[in-house]
């Protein structure tokens, strides 16, 4: 009796780890929208917990990141209205209510010997500016520096804020600790990189209906030009914009194979 009840806890304990280490286990249908997708924080949601703090009244999905009344003000806006200002880098938000990172981060980097003249030059990115507002929103929650169930501000009723502590998983993580060094570059200009004739055109049909340019940024490559964070317009894995089966993702804006239907 007594080896039995050891080897049954023995493997509930073991349930119970592998549940917990377990990432986002729900469905949903691409292109259908954000309800059951990976930024449906509620807590009917399995596989996810970032649920309000306190519990939403309303069990709201916008909230975490949007809010009708309130949201941050741009920065230029000075005294005048209520809501956080934005820092200056945040020049487009979009009723935006989650808390924004103050990180500063290094841009990508492909090391010394990159090349930085001709047609290659572009694998150095020396056309790189500064990373773009609409990706600073997405690093918000994705940099671990500010808890994904952290939105809402004194200006707005009680039952429209969180204070919830929990960040997001490791393997979600992009630019922890500032560095972006070793991941896909943004906020770059296509038109400059486009020189390289292993890369699209951003005239040149990419996702369906939609051209390069259709998903680019004032211009630049940034983290929406391959995410659709609304979970539309997509027919991809992981809110992209196509599947990245046999790399046809990759192989839409880099001209280095045939796309594999």
């Amino acid at each position: 009796m007594k080896k039995s009840f050891i080897l049954l806890f023995c493997v509930t304990l073991v349930l119970l780890l592998a549940s917990a280490a377990m990432a986002f286990t729900g469905s949903y249908t691409e292109g259908t929208g954000i309800n059951g997708s990976v930024h449906d924080l509620r807590p009917s949601n399995p596989g996810l917990n970032y649920d309000a703090n306190p519990a939403d009244y309303k069990t709201r999905i916008c909230i975490y990141c949007h809010a009708p009344h309130h949201a941050y003000r741009p920065n230029t806006a000075g005294a005048n209205g209520t809501g956080p200002l934005a820092p200056a880098d945040y020049t487009y938000l979009p009723l935006w209510n989650h808390k924004v990172t103050g990180q500063a981060f290094i841009p990508y980097y492909n090391g010394p010997d990159a090349p930085q003249s001709g047609p290659k030059a572009s694998q150095a990115i020396v056309n790189f500016d500064k990373i773009g507002a609409v990706s600073l929103l997405c690093l918000s929650c994705h940099d671990g520096t500010v808890a994904v169930n952290e939105y809402g501000n004194a200006t707005q009723d009680a039952r429209s804020q969180s204070s919830g502590g929990g960040m997001i998983a490791d393997q979600y993580k992009i630019g922890k600790d500032g560095n972006l060094s070793n991941h896909h570059p943004i906020g770059f200009s296509w038109v400059a990189a486009a020189e390289d004739p292993e890369i699209a055109d951003p005239s040149v049909a990419a996702f369906g209906s939609l051209m390069v340019a259709d998903v680019l940024y004032n211009g630049k490559m940034e983290c929406s030009t391959c995410h659709n964070v609304h979970n539309k317009n997509n027919t991809g894995e992981k809110l992209l914009h196509i599947s990245d089966a046999n790399s046809n993702l990759c192989l839409t804006c880099h001209l280095k194979g045939t796309i594999t239907p």
